[in-house]
């Protein structure tokens, strides 16, 4: 009987696999670009991140980041995101994307870049340059 149990048990949970962190897809963080969603940009942001914004670039702890963002996206008003080029490293440790930001003020380049850190995929850069 308990080996019947043991089998069965084996076979079930094949079926229903057990959820893990949900890792960052490069997709949701361009769509979160591509709206101005800092809260979600935020989520899946490293406690340290590399932001450049024009001429204005640092390493930022993430409260710093989002603020920055904040103001960039107040003042520059999204309308969509494109992707250019998206690629990955070797390794499939971390992913990029280089994209067209639409704003109310004009076009920016945008650069992300995501990596794995610990059990998860964090978002590590991110530039905008006018284009």
């Amino acid at each position: 009987m308990k080996t019947l149990l043991i089998i069965s048990l084996a076979i079930f949970s094949n079926l229903f696999p057990q959820p893990d962190q949900a890792p960052v897809a490069l997709d949701d963080v361009c769509r979160a670009i591509g709206s101005g969603n800092v809260e979600d940009l935020a989520a899946v942001m490293d406690a340290e991140v590399e932001l450049s914004i024009l001429d204005k670039e640092d390493l930022y702890s993430r409260d710093q980041a989002v603020s920055e963002l904040k103001t960039f996206f107040a003042t520059n008003t999204p309308s969509s995101f494109g992707k250019v080029h998206q690629g990955a490293s070797k390794s499939a440790d971390a992913e990029y994307c280089i994209g067209t930001l639409a704003t109310a003020k004009g076009p920016f380049r945008v650069y992300v870049y995501v990596a794995k850190k610990g059990s998860g995929v964090l978002l590590q850069e991110l530039r905008f340059e006018r284009e």
